[in-house]
């Protein structure tokens, strides 16, 4: 059985998948079905300001640790805060990464869910594509 968490601009939203005797999983979907999915909301919500902020990417091809070119191409803080939604890295590896402390990383992210419920509040605006 799934419910809908969230839903957010362009079709996207969240969605949760509730399976018996397993952990409930979170599924970011867009127009064209699911996108990603995750066993943590927050991750899921992180991926989605992403989306938001980027105006959108497509993952085919990146790897298990690569970054679409849709976000490598903007700022640092937004960068940070895809890999930390990866379900298999995190605040803690990207500080390890970025030689960061968790806490200046978790201050970038937190930075990024912002612009992001901003830009969501406005109504459309062209992708973030700032130098960092």
């Amino acid at each position: 059985m799934t419910d809908i968490v969230e839903e957010y601009p362009h079709s996207c939203r969240i969605v949760r998948e509730h399976i018996d005797g397993e952990e409930d999983r979170f599924h970011y979907e867009g127009p064209l079905g699911r996108v990603k999915s995750f066993y943590s909301l927050d991750k899921a919500r992180l991926y989605a300001d992403v989306h938001t902020i980027t105006g959108g990417f497509r993952e085919e091809k990146t790897g298990e640790r690569g970054v679409p070119p849709a976000v490598a191409r903007v700022r640092e803080d937004i960068v940070m805060a895809y890999l930390a939604s990866n379900p298999t890295m995190g605040v803690k590896w990207v500080a390890r990464a970025y030689d960061l402390s968790e806490d200046q990383v978790r201050t970038y992210v937190e930075l990024v869910q912002n612009r992001a419920a901003e830009m969501r509040d406005s109504g459309p605006e062209e992708p973030d594509t700032n130098e960092f």
